[in-house]
């Protein structure tokens, strides 16, 4: 990794700790307790589907035996919105718990750190939008992911769906107390479901790599993260058990990588998801080829790097490397055009206009241009990634100049 691409010092935040091996989830109850958790009511939150197969009986299990009693809300089924928040955090403050866990995929993980913190502070979800700090510590938190991709055990970040629109909350107290990652609760996976959240950890990886708030720590885990993702996660759509312990694992040190900030891919997902029911990878998957054209312009060492990371290592040209990442997705049965997704082009300005003004980026490496935007979507429309790195490239040697001069 080349000296430049390490330029900002900055903070790294992760959990206090992290279990990884087959059967770490019925280790919780005991790691909490090791941190000082007192005994109690714990309150679960987890995905309702996962409740249905069971796989929350060994988290159950270890709260019990470690002194906890556990209480459970398992309604998460999609993303999660604030009604849902507001409920869980009424079960949480009426039943005086002394912990949250959170059991499941992205969703039910980011509902569990809202309600830690509603637990002990006022108000809804809709008072604690962006940037906070509560004035009382959230309650000791524990996550338990159950899919192969968000990695928000591993993140400051609870998305929360309100009047329609993802909003975000940053924490730094979401990181968590405990993080398990158990292996046999992602054996059963559909392979579709590896397929989505393992390109959206690919996504977390290469995005923390471009954000402008990337630091050494970041820029380590990232390059770590997309070496195991690139070569084992076809291996785990198969249904290849070890590979999908070690996408979950890399998915993790994505998460961890995600502190430092995604960038204009995660923007362009959000507006996808506006229109399209498609899982989250599978939005992130589509945009991140159209994230590298229009953010050609970045550092030359940081190109570079992720150009090496996505091709293993066959060539420096990013050019070359979003297109390896849209043959990427089409191999794993991903979507990669806004017209296979069922967008419509009449939608294409929208889209650019929200993009800059809901989903804003201060990080992302190019200054987000809602004009630049509308010619990106239109060539995204088709699928032409070729066209978009050419449409993007006239701007890309102006904005080097700029930052020359």
């Amino acid at each position: 990794m080349r000296d430049g691409l390490l330029t900002n010092p900055g903070e790294f935040l992760g959990p206090r700790q992290m279990l990884h091996c087959p059967g770490s989830s019925r280790r919780v109850g005991v790691a909490l307790r090791d941190w000082g958790t007192a005994s109690g009511r714990a309150l679960v939150v987890a995905d309702r589907v996962v409740a249905e197969k069971g796989l929350l009986d060994p988290t159950l299990a270890g709260l019990r035996e470690a002194r906890f009693d556990p209480v459970v809300y398992a309604e998460v089924a999609g993303e999660p919105h604030d009604g849902l928040a507001t409920e869980a955090a009424r079960l949480a403050r009426t039943a005086n718990v002394t912990a949250v866990v959170g059991v499941g995929g992205g969703s039910a993980m980011d509902l569990a750190k809202l309600v830690a913190l509603l637990a002990t502070n006022d108000g809804t979800a809709r008072d604690w939008i962006g940037l906070v700090q509560p004035p009382r510590p959230v309650a000791p938190l524990a996550l338990v992911p159950t899919t192969t991709g968000t990695g928000s055990e591993a993140t400051r970040i609870s998305m929360i769906t309100i009047d329609g629109v993802k909003k975000a909350v940053s924490c730094r107290q979401f990181l968590p107390l405990v993080a398990a990652l158990d292996p046999e609760l992602v054996a059963g996976l559909p392979g579709p479901v590896v397929a989505a959240t393992g390109m959206d950890a690919l996504c977390h990886a290469i995005e923390s790599l471009l954000s402008t708030t990337r630091t050494v720590l970041s820029a380590t885990v990232a390059t770590e993260a997309v070496q195991i993702l690139t070569r084992y996660l076809p291996k785990a759509v198969d249904g290849d058990h070890s590979a999908r312990g070690a996408v979950l694992y890399a998915a993790y040190l994505a998460g961890l990588a995600l502190n430092a900030g995604v960038v204009l891919g995660h923007s362009l997902a959000y507006v996808i998801a506006r229109r399209a029911p498609l899982p989250h990878g599978t939005t992130c998957a589509m945009a991140l080829p159209y994230c590298l054209a229009y953010d050609q312009a970045a550092p030359p060492e940081v190109t570079a790097h992720v150009a090496r990371l996505l091709t293993s290592g066959e060539t420096d040209d990013l050019a070359t490397a979003a297109l390896a990442v849209q043959a990427f997705a089409n191999q794993l049965g991903q979507p990669t055009s806004l017209a296979a997704a069922g967008i419509l082009a009449d939608e294409l300005d929208a889209m650019a206009a929200e993009c800059v003004k809901d989903y804003p980026r201060p990080n992302n490496p190019v200054p987000l241009s809602e004009n630049r935007l509308r010619v990106l979507l239109g060539h995204m429309h088709s699928g032409d990634v070729t066209g978009a790195w050419v449409a993007m490239s006239g701007d890309a040697d102006a904005i080097r100049g700029e930052e020359e001069r």
